[in-house]
């Protein structure tokens, strides 16, 4: 919409028509901004900060288009004084022959040398024998090769990043971030020793966008750190953080059923519905508002809801937000139940574009309509945000609205299950007012509003102008957040 913006304190004081485009006016300051929109700001309801950080600055394997490419990469990242060497991004899928990697590939690059290398999904873990030697493991036999929870002794091998080192990760994110419009993020799995650097960047007015911090709970991380909810302004310590299951790709999300391509497994239940209740009525009871839960395969989001059963049972439990991260494949017999329970689907659509050709292969003809179903969660009542997942996919906001709207995998040029496609209006609607829901901020945000918090997005063109498609030619030419601006093209 064109609109000239009033701000004061960091709040809307007035909303004014504008003919023009979009006029913002500060205490202090007036922009002007002809022929473009503006809009609540966006917020990406599902990613991982740190995580972000490290990803632009370590070796990223992201686009390899082989092995090869990838053992170049790392090979060409190792220095003299190199100690560690990290690596992100790798996925089988995107090579010609779909072979996983192995141990004695990576050795090629270093045998002195640990080398780690995340797959694109952060479920599985590449590694080499420097690295098993590192972490305790008999490397005698092993491919190299660990999958969620037995990744546990390389990352507690792994020298741990510095205070500095997390707030350089930090700020290299979130400015990243606020150039596709973002003004919040609901950062996921947040370790302990982040939340200080968070803080401090907070209070003394560096952190760019607002932090909803999720805190690692799948050990009782919270517990044994003492965290409890605590808010401020830019960064608020919200909710905390589980894993019923793995990732597709890996074959770890836990299915009730046999992969497809290969009926030898169901995948890998992290939590059963027993300690996912115990840990939930834990979080519960100790007063936190929101209880997040990673759940990609049908019988882990089973699981989960199986939980928030017994958790809205309970005096405490009633009015939390119960969230599902992911949701990616739901046994059509738990939609209902999904929004009977008041549950919200927080999503990534660009998954949906990576995954295409993959999961077909994993979950196979009959079950596949059961994925990605973004159109039926909706006509079914239930609340469903956007996010990004980031660094396992593109930070952009529009890159996620397209998706959205388009459904189109890459390397494609059709949708795929087109009948899941949603309008820009609810795409949109996913990353902006529906997704302060998921954090319990929808009371102060989300609209262009008098009295809400001035986080603001200004656009080259109206990204709900179109019913089915959202395009190519939209640029973010301003970012706002919290009254200030934060980035301008």
């Amino acid at each position: 919409m064109f609109a000239e913006i009033h701000i004061e304190r960091g709040r809307i004081r007035a909303v004014l028509p504008c003919t023009i485009g979009t006029i913002v006016r500060t205490e202090t300051d007036s922009y002007e901004f002809p022929g473009c929109h503006v809009s609540p700001g966006f917020v990406d309801s599902h990613a991982h900060v740190v995580g972000l950080g490290e990803r632009l600055s370590a070796v990223s394997l992201h686009d390899a288009v082989s092995l090869e490419d990838c053992l170049s990469r790392i090979t060409s990242s190792i220095t003299d004084g190199t100690s560690w060497v990290r690596a992100m991004g790798w996925n089988q899928e995107r090579w010609s022959s779909n072979q996983w990697p192995s141990r004695d590939d990576l050795d090629r690059c270093s045998t002195v040398i640990p080398i780690v290398a995340m797959r694109v999904d952060g479920h599985a873990m590449w590694v080499n024998t420097a690295a098993l030697r590192a972490a305790g493991i008999d490397p005698t036999g092993h491919t190299g090769l660990l999958i969620d929870d037995a990744m546990r002794p390389v990352w507690s091998a792994l020298p741990a990043f510095s205070r500095e080192e997390v707030r350089e990760q930090i700020l290299r994110a979130t400015n990243e971030w606020v150039q596709h419009g973002v003004t919040e993020i609901h950062d996921m799995d947040v370790a302990p020793e982040w939340l200080e650097p968070f803080r401090e960047l907070a209070e003394s007015g560096h952190l760019p966008v607002r932090i909803q911090s999720f805190v690692r709970g799948q050990d009782r991380e919270w517990i044994e750190a003492g965290l409890l909810p605590a808010g401020g302004e830019l960064h608020r310590i919200a909710g905390v953080k589980l894993f019923a299951d793995g990732a597709l790709g890996s074959r770890g999300a836990y299915l009730r059923s046999p992969y497809s391509d290969d009926a030898t497994i169901h995948g890998i239940e992290l939590l059963s519905v027993d300690v996912l209740t115990s840990r939930m009525r834990e979080i519960v009871d100790a007063g936190w508002p929101c209880i997040a839960v990673h759940a990609i395969g049908d019988a882990a989001v089973r699981n989960v809801l199986d939980a928030y059963d017994v958790v809205r049972g309970l005096p405490d439990g009633r009015d939390a937000i119960l969230r599902i991260e992911h949701a990616q494949h739901i046994h059509p017999d738990d939609v209902e139940r999904f929004a009977r329970l008041g549950v919200i689907a927080c999503v990534q659509s660009t998954h949906c574009c990576s995954d295409a050709t993959m999961a077909e292969k994993r979950l196979g003809a009959d079950r596949l309509p059961w994925s990605y179903r973004w159109k039926t969660l909706l006509d079914a009542g239930i609340t469903m945000t956007g996010g990004s997942d980031a660094p396992i996919e593109s930070s952009s906001v529009l890159d996620g609205l397209r998706a959205f709207v388009h459904r189109t995998p890459y390397g494609m040029q059709s949708s795929w299950m087109p009948s899941e496609r949603i309008t820009s209006q609810q795409a949109v609607d996913a990353y902006t007012s529906i997704a302060h829901h998921a954090a319990g901020m929808e009371y102060r945000r989300g609209a262009l509003r008098v009295g809400f918090d001035a986080d603001l997005v200004v656009t080259s063109h109206d990204v709900c102008e179109y019913s089915d498609r959202i395009g190519d030619d939209i640029r973010i030419q301003a970012t706002f957040t919290a009254g200030r601006l934060r980035y301008s093209a």
